[in-house]
């Protein structure tokens, strides 16, 4: 949730103080997209709030199951971006991002390993 509110702070921001030196319109582009992922995060943020309040540890574990092998998916494409920056791509995530990136998927196998002792 924290990436999402944090994209959407980021695209209020004018065109002068995020990039001086990119256009208006492929600002507006960016924003199309940057928008529908902040959006992701925050209706996966609340999806992991309220399937907090799950009692039953089969369902908590596909839950966690699946935000792992979603933030794994994630976590690849950020380390690809990184290796690859300024081959194929412009550059990989800025710190923010990898510490959602690397924290999220620890808490979810800390989550795992504590249901299976339960």
């Amino acid at each position: 949730m924290l990436l999402g509110v944090t994209l959407i702070g980021i695209l209020l921001l004018s065109v002068e103080t995020i990039a001086p030196s990119v256009s208006a319109e492929t600002l507006l582009y960016v924003r199309g997209f940057a928008d529908v992922v902040a959006a992701c995060k925050l209706g996966i943020g609340f999806l992991l709030i309220i399937s907090s309040s799950i009692r039953d540890f089969h369902s908590a574990r596909k839950i966690l199951l699946g935000e792992l092998v979603l933030m794994s998916c994630l976590l690849g494409v950020a380390v690809f971006n990184t290796i690859n920056a300024g081959i194929l791509v412009d550059a990989g995530p800025p710190l923010p991002f990898w510490i959602v990136l690397i924290a999220n998927p620890l808490l979810c196998i800390y989550g795992l390993l504590k249901a299976k002792n339960c």
